[in-house]
Formats: structure tokens, sequence, C-alpha cells
């Protein structure tokens, strides 16, 4: 209850500043774009990092609402469990809403909250198996970024995100795999 209290408060009191920033300060609004965004993607127990690629479009609804579709490929997360390697590879298509806080046009925070389905493929190596398996896994998103507008039709945005991603109950062999982690992305949108 206090949680929820606490949220409401949070709420209304940022309404007039959300406000004042959708009529005076947004640079961008009520528009559509696409872009390419770069990022970097570190799971948990992975052994390593790696950098990856892909495609986004965002929807702007005023200056405060906005949605996100992406798809990525991101290659090499490597996992070692008692003899037994394990390479995945992701391919990830997902959905974000974002609430931006146009502080003025060209500075606007945002926080971000999404689903995703991740086409995930497993190559095997070691004493136990050598194979190459594949399947859907689903997960969900939760972070902040800025979006710096560089004109009414161009901009950069940065964001965090964490992922809670784990792999499909029915692989047996990723039982200890969590691919829940970081993600930080860099994209340039081309609003039209």
């Amino acid at each position: 209850m206090k949680k929820l209290l606490t949220t409401f408060l949070i709420v209304f009191s940022i309404l007039p500043v959300i406000t004042f920033a959708q009529e005076n300060r947004a640079a961008i609004k009520n528009t559509i774009g696409i872009g390419p965004r770069l990022g970097f993607y570190k799971a948990n127990n992975a052994d390593n990092g790696n950098f990856y690629g892909g495609l986004q479009t965002r929807i702007r609804i005023g200056a405060v609402l906005g949605f996100e579709g992406s798809v990525e490929y991101r290659a090499g997360q490597k996992y070692n469990f008692a003899g037994q390697k394990m390479n995945t590879k992701f391919i990830p298509v997902t959905a974000s809403m974002l609430l931006f806080l146009p502080v003025n046009s060209n500075f606007a925070p945002y926080g971000i909250a999404g689903l995703g389905a991740y086409y995930t493929i497993y190559d095997y190596e070691g004493a136990f198996t050598d194979q190459t398996d594949n399947n859907f896994n689903f997960g969900y998103h939760l972070g902040f970024g800025v979006e710096l507008p560089i004109n009414s039709n161009a901009a950069l945005n940065f964001d965090y995100r964490y992922l809670f991603l784990n792999p499909n109950e029915n692989q047996t062999s990723t039982a200890n795999a969590d691919y829940s982690g970081n993600v930080f992305t860099a994209g340039l949108m081309f609003y039209l």
C-alpha cells in the first residue's frame, strides 16, 4: 500500500511539469522515425559481453508519450558449465513504451518499459554434446535514457535497460543459464 501511495504522489507531483513540457519545450513530437542502433549486452553469468547492431523505429505521440520497436542481432555470449561450453546468439524483436520528460528543446530524458521475443540459437561444445539448437524465449526490460534532438527531424538517443530473460523451461541443458543482464544502446533517429 505504501508503494502504491508513493507512486501516486510522485506521478501527481510531476504532472504539472509534464503538462508544461508538452505544451512548450519538446523539439520532437507527433511524428514517426527510423534509424540504426548500436549497443552492448552482458548477461549476468556470461563469460563476457558483446556489441551488437540493429534497427529501431519510434512513434512520438505528443511530447511525452512514445513507442519503440526494434530488431537486433546479438552474437557471442559464452557460458561454461562443468566442461560443457555453450555459445548463444539472440535475434530480439522488442516493443517498448517511452515516457519522456522534455526538460528543454535539446534534452529529453525518458523511462522505458517493454517486452521482447528472443529467437535464441544455442551452439554446444564439450564432453556431453556437440549440437546446435534453437527456440524462442520471452522477456521484458526496464530502463531509462535520454534523447538529444539535433533538429526537429533528427535525434540521438542513449539508454540503459535491464533485461529480464530466462531460458525456456524445456531447455534442460541450459537450466543453469541466466540471460538476464545489462543492455546499453545508442541510436540515431530520423523523424518524418
